[in-house]
């Protein structure tokens, strides 16, 4: 197995496509990163950190500059709600997930894209920043919209976003080590030319012959 190409110090990249796949948008292909969070995915404080698991979706040129973006935004305590991330043509859209989109007034939403926008604006190449939801049940159409992550049909998008986040289970969540493997116990080893120091099985039973008592006088 190859290992996975690592884009940041901050956080691990689970997959990388580092190329387009098949013939969604133009040239449309992902990676998945997971960070550590002390914000749930709307955004409040939490006792213990969580696992955040959330995909980057590339276009043709790949353009690793958004790292830097989604850096920055991770350390600005922002990366929580987000779900999928790109850049195309010149524009950063983070779509988040929409309990944390609908949570809120339209004022707060708009405070949360404009953050990030404050981020974007900063990198050596400004970029401006969109919002968009994704809801993963499949009866609330209403509440998924993509804005310019993808270049093609929404529904084909919310198809593709739907099945990466199928696949990888994205957003936050609490943190659950791996089970401990048991081995078996160890079988005896066998000696050559020599009994082993223990008997694989229990001996059998010994059988005496029956006592015969001499005749009474």
């Amino acid at each position: 197995m190859t290992n996975v190409r690592q884009y940041s110090n901050l956080f691990t990249c689970l997959y990388d496509e580092p190329a387009p796949v098949g013939a969604l948008g133009r040239g449309t292909h992902y990676s998945v990163f997971r960070s550590v969070e002390w914000l749930d995915v709307t955004r409040r404080p939490l006792a213990l950190p969580q696992v955040h698991d959330f995909a980057v979706i590339w276009d043709e040129d790949h353009d690793e500059r958004v790292i830097e973006a989604v850096e920055r935004i991770y350390m600005a305590g922002l990366l929580s709600p987000v779900q999928f991330i790109g850049e195309r043509k010149g524009s950063l859209t983070a779509v988040v997930a929409a309990r944390f989109y609908f949570i809120g007034s339209e004022a707060e939403t708009e405070a949360y894209r404009l953050a990030i926008e404050a981020i974007t604006q900063g990198l050596d190449d400004a970029w401006p920043a969109q919002l968009g939801s994704f809801d993963r049940q499949p009866g609330s159409p209403q509440q998924s919209f993509f804005e310019g992550l993808i270049n093609d049909n929404d529904h084909r998008v919310w198809l593709y976003l739907a099945n990466i986040d199928s696949l990888w289970r994205l957003g936050t969540r609490p943190y659950s080590p791996p089970a401990p493997t048991l081995s078996p116990p160890p079988f005896p080893a066998a000696t050559h030319g020599m009994m082993p120091s223990a008997p694989l099985f229990p001996p059998a039973p010994h059988v005496f012959p029956p006592i015969t008592l001499p005749p009474r006088s």
